[in-house]
């Protein structure tokens, strides 16, 4: 009897699992394309780096050999002729060499014998074009942010050593590159350098991905404004007995929330850096990080809705996951609050960006209490691009740059397959926490289903 008894519950709990899988079936599908998707872009870059480098095996391991190789911010790699997408289509067999990628194959891939050299005959040697003009860096010469006049210059004013490059600008190189040196009055140099032009304002460029993201914040207001007005997201959100969910939940959701989507700010920024500028959608949002590579305080030219707009498409990503499959009460709180963290990771960013005097004391306060990213910490992410990529709190760095030693920043590609994983994992883990308890209308603590799942709030959206 006991075995039957078993036997009929272990039956139950498996009819009830596979009514959520059914239920979830849109959200599956859609994660089954995302993830097809992003292997789609390992397949893309093992293809081209067989066809680009099969002559030159070699050059596979230049980011390696040659400073900053990975971000001179319009390029996807510095020794070709012509962009990925024309060679590929054209009729040609070799892959076309640019006078940068014959040096670097006259000189064995030195560095030291390239930096001095000037490949494009711009009056710049490829040292000075690529942050190195003393010629002093060594692979892999990873440390903490330090204003030094040999260093420096490897964040900042970087050009293509194969594309004829204008440029007066004082700090494309020292006055000297002896070892004295005044390094307070230098230091002071560099913060003016850098500082200085916070001043001025962009004009929104009212293009199409501008559109895009202004209707999906649109959306996003709607959305939030439906679940307060009709779907006790406001009992939720305020301590009242309203909510199914109890203090102590909530406030686990909001901590795990916070410390999720630190890690998560910090796989987007890396993938971002890394991922090429002629890929479709993803390689339009990287060129834009690429130039804040070139110009950081870019970022403060604009306004703030503007630059936290970023975040916006990825709300929308967010909305329709909770759209395609009926989610608990307590996922939906859980995404909620990750659409208020992403917003504070935006602004966090442009804090770290502005000279730590000039911010306003609560916010000084909540860097000094290392809740939000400091102007310090995320500096050493700009030494040299490698390490420190998380934007909330930076909390999250002391896992994610672990990983980054085993999988370097560089395989955006790989760390496109886990981002996916990652976005989805909450999805999941309410999925599985569903399919456990007795029946599949019950929510995250055991309520009936609540009523948003149910009621035409779904199809006003």
């Amino acid at each position: 009897a006991k075995v039957a008894e078993s036997r009929k519950s272990l039956l139950g709990l498996m009819g009830d699992g596979a009514r959520v899988l059914w239920q979830s079936r849109w959200l599956l599908g859609f994660f089954l394309f995302s993830l097809g998707c992003a292997v789609g872009l390992r397949l893309e870059r093992a293809l081209r780096e067989r066809l680009a480098f099969a002559d030159h095996p070699d050059f596979r391991e230049l980011a390696r050999k040659i400073p900053n190789y990975d971000h001179v911010w319009f390029a996807w790699n510095l020794v070709d002729t012509n962009t990925y997408g024309s060679w590929l289509l054209s009729q040609e067999r070799r892959y076309p060499i640019n006078q940068f990628g014959l040096h670097i194959l006259a000189r064995n891939t030195s560095w030291q014998a390239l930096c001095v050299m000037d490949s494009d005959g711009d009056g710049l040697s490829n040292g000075e074009e690529l942050g190195d003009p003393c010629c002093r860096w060594a692979p892999k010469a990873l440390g903490d942010f330090q204003v030094d006049q040999n260093f420096e210059y490897r964040r900042w004013m970087i050009s293509h050593p194969a594309h004829p490059t204008a440029r007066a600008d004082a700090h494309s190189h020292p006055t000297s590159c002896a070892e004295d040196y005044d390094a307070d009055q230098y230091e002071k140099a560099f913060r003016a350098f850098y500082f200085d032009r916070l001043q001025g304002s962009e004009a929104v460029d009212w293009n199409l991905t501008a559109l895009m993201k202004l209707s999906a914040f649109a959306v996003l207001v709607v959305q939030l404004a439906l679940w307060l007005v009709y779907g006790g997201l406001l009992a939720d959100l305020t301590p009242t007995a309203g909510s199914p969910l109890s203090l102590g939940t909530r406030a686990l959701l909001v901590a795990l929330c916070f410390v999720y989507m630190d890690f998560c700010s910090g796989v987007i920024h890396l993938i971002l850096d890394y991922a090429p500028t002629f890929l479709p959608v993803l390689g339009g949002l990287a060129g834009g990080f690429r130039y804040h590579h070139e110009d950081p305080t870019a970022i403060l030219r604009i306004s703030w809705f503007e630059y936290a707009s970023h975040t916006h498409l990825l709300c929308a990503v967010v909305l329709l996951a909770l759209r395609l499959a009926p989610s608990s009460r307590g996922l939906r709180f859980f995404w909620v609050w990750g659409i208020v963290w992403s917003h504070v990771f935006q602004s966090a960013h442009r804090w770290a960006h502005w000279p730590p005097d000039a911010l306003p004391g609560p916010v000084r306060a909540l860097q000094t209490a290392g809740l939000v990213l400091t102007h310090s910490r995320h500096m050493q992410h700009h030494q040299d691009l490698e390490k420190q990529f998380s934007i909330l709190s930076g909390c999250a760095d002391c896992v994610l740059d672990r990983l980054v030693r085993i999988v370097p920043a560089a395989r955006y590609d790989l760390w496109c397959v886990f981002g996916v994983l990652w976005f989805f994992l909450p999805s999941f883990l309410d999925l599985y926490l569903r399919s456990l308890s007795s029946s599949s209308d019950a929510s995250l603590d055991g309520q009936p289903r609540p009523s948003w799942t149910k009621t035409s709030v779904k199809d006003c959206v």
